[in-house]
């Protein structure tokens, strides 16, 4: 995904302190190789490295209003643009990228526009008229997104903990589903559904209702203007996924530039069950199937380079990463810049053998919900984009 970095109120707006500014964005530069792009006022800096996925030719940010008296750096997808781009008839924009619509409906509702968004992001937003700022964090954390308060009063916001650790005296998570808003120099959450203050939820089970979710929230995050695939273990969550991605491919973008059929990748040591699984459902899909082998060796060579960009040495962490990460960078080499995932369907379904243990229905759903809103600590290391 892209990578973001603001310097707020820093007291300093001198050439050196751009310069600094701009070194610090740069150590983010992997996570956007298309683009480098910052924004200035006064003392305030907004920086941002895009990954190109939607209006590559035009969508450079940081994303402004008409006067450029708003501007926004964005980290992720709004899935809903469209709809809110028409709700926004009056306003006239500047580039094709789904999230130019942020400081538009700032500036149309102000702070309460968040919950509008459909979509997974990180961003912070600049009203340059009061000097004023927002931040938010998408409802469990998808995207990653971390706060620090400098001795010289600044607020620093950046999206991996590279951006922050030589100018803040504290920094910390910013906490999914929350805004920071500079007026009022505090969090206050945004999402809270309904279910998560239920004892058990009161909806009664629809299998053709879940169905019907389930596959808008794989076409919704189709929305690509660039190559993409599907991650494919072989398993029950990622081969529901390529499926209804393989049948929905054709009628995206992407498949005009790449071909007609849906591209899957796995990766494992050679001989692995998940291997075998995944190359019998990628020739019942019909799609071009992509299976890297590495070693063990392979592994440990490169963890240094793992806990580099996951930025912790969680063993959990680590493992779940190592194999994900090799595969990144073949894909990456492939051309491809995005791919979908079942992650998180354990967490949402209670599918963890644990779960079997559970004792009552209550007890259940509790844990799923911790569980949902825990899941924001492993996207580090599970990033979908290559």
């Amino acid at each position: 995904m892209c990578g973001i970095l603001a310097v707020l109120g820093c007291g300093d707006e001198s050439q050196g302190k751009r310069v600094h500014v701009l070194e610090l964005s740069r150590r983010l530069k992997h996570r956007g190789p298309d683009w480098s792009g910052l924004h200035q006022v006064a003392d305030n800096y907004l920086c941002h490295q895009r990954l190109a996925i939607i209006d590559p030719a035009s969508g450079d940010q940081p994303l402004y209003n008409e006067d450029k008296s708003v501007s926004v750096a964005v980290n992720g997808e709004i899935y809903n643009h469209e709809e809110l781009r028409a709700r926004l008839s009056g306003h006239r924009f500047r580039t094709g990228s789904d999230c130019e619509v942020i400081a538009h409906l700032y500036e149309e509702y102000g702070e309460r526009f968040i919950d509008m968004l459909d979509g997974v992001f990180s961003f912070v937003l600049l009203d340059a008229r009061d000097k004023s700022f927002i931040a938010a964090r998408d409802a469990i954390g998808v995207t990653p997104l971390y706060i620090g308060w400098g001795i010289d009063g600044s607020v620093w916001i950046s999206s991996e903990m590279k951006g922050l650790n030589d100018d803040c005296e504290h920094f910390e998570i910013f906490p999914p589903g929350n805004l920071y808003s500079s007026k009022e120099k505090c969090f206050k959450r945004w999402y809270n559904p309904p279910w998560f203050s239920e004892v058990i939820p009161s909806v009664p089970y629809d299998p053709l209702r879940l169905r019907s979710a389930f596959e808008k929230a794989v076409i919704k995050r189709l929305m690509t203007d660039v190559p993409f695939g599907v991650l494919l273990s072989g398993g029950l969550d990622s081969s529901l996924v390529a499926a209804v991605a393989a049948r929905h491919f054709a009628g995206t973008k992407a498949a005009k530039r790449w071909g007609t059929r849906l591209h899957s990748f796995c990766v494992g040591l050679e001989g692995s069950p998940d291997l075998k699984a995944a190359k019998e459902v990628a020739d019942h899909l019909g799609t071009v199937h992509h299976e890297f082998n590495f070693t063990v060796q392979d592994g440990i060579d490169a963890i240094e380079d793992v806990i580099y960009h996951i930025e912790t040495y969680d063993v959990t962490t680590i493992r779940a990463s190592t194999l994900m990460f090799q595969m990144s960078r073949k894909i990456k080499a492939l051309g491809v810049k995005m791919v979908i995932s079942g992650e998180g369907a354990d967490e949402i379904f209670g599918g963890y053998l644990y779960f079997h243990k559970a004792p009552n229905k209550e007890e259940f759903h509790q844990e799923t919900c911790r569980k949902v809103f825990k899941v924001e600590a492993f996207q580090r290391s599970r990033k979908n984009r290559t």
